[in-house]
Formats: structure tokens, C-alpha cells, sequence
């Protein structure tokens, strides 16, 4: 193997399993009501209001995209190939997710802007980690 594609594998990795990481702590955070998480991100009662009761059926996007997102770069690490299907999935996943949320929850208005482009950012990283899974598996063959 290539030294040079041995470290980028290794620093994209280990970045998109710590994303994927905070993104799980998130989950559990608002979901669980944790009134301290929501006061250190400045998030008052709309958020909460937000959260409460949250959709089923979003919750099932919002997990996939999770689980499936934070597995893809472990698999990367262990050169399984279906790492490139789940961060494909967990793309598809957040795609839909935001879609969703932003046409059915008025996400824009209750989460923010900063929220939403951070969010934005994720999505694009995590397709950017789907090209690089689908280079590293064309280049292995």
C-alpha cells in the first residue's frame, strides 16, 4: 500500500468517526432533553419544543445516518469495501433528513443558520468520505 494514501486514510478516518461521534452525543443530548447541553449551545425553549415528540419516521433517517456514518470510516480503517455503501447511505440518509425537517419542521427558523450550514457541511464531508471510500477501493484493485 501507497505511504501516502496510508496516512490520508488514517487522518479521514479518524476525523469522520469523530464527527460522527459528536454527532451521536448530539443525538442522545437533545433527544434526552439534557437541559445543560441545550443552555451551552444557547438553545431555548423552541428547541425544545422542537425535540419533543420528534417524528418517528425522522428519527429512523437520523439514526441510519448516525450509525451509518460512524461505521463507514471504521470499515475504511479495516479496508472492508462496504464502507463506500454506508457512507453512501448515511448521505442519502442526512439528504433526506434535511429535506424533511427543513420543509415539514421549519428547521431554518428554530434551529438557525449557523446550525443549518454546519449541518450543510456535514452532509458535504460525508459524500466527499463516500468519493474517497470509492477512490481507495478503485485504486486497491
Amino acid at each position: 500500500m501507497n505511504v501516502n494514501r496510508k496516512w490520508h486514510l488514517w487522518v479521514i478516518s479518524i476525523f469522520m468517526i469523530f464527527i460522527y461521534f459528536m454527532g451521536i452525543y448530539d443525538f442522545f443530548m437533545m433527544l434526552s432533553h439534557n437541559k445543560a447541553y441545550y443552555a451551552s449551545h444557547g438553545y431555548g425553549l423552541e428547541v425544545i419544543k422542537y425535540f419533543t415528540n420528534y417524528p418517528f419516521y425522522f428519527m429512523i433517517f437520523w439514526i441510519t445516518n448516525l450509525l451509518a456514518g460512524f461505521i463507514s470510516p471504521i470499515l475504511l480503517i479495516l479496508r472492508n469495501e462496504f464502507s463506500k455503501k454506508l457512507a453512501l447511505i448515511s448521505g442519502i440518509a442526512d439528504t433526506i433528513l434535511m429535506i424533511l425537517t427543513f420543509t415539514f419542521r421549519n428547521r431554518w427558523n428554530v434551529l438557525g443558520s449557523k446550525v443549518a450550514a454546519f449541518d450543510l457541511l456535514i452532509l458535504i464531508i460525508t459524500f466527499i468520505l463516500y468519493l474517497y471510500c470509492r477512490y481507495t477501493f478503485k485504486k486497491t484493485r
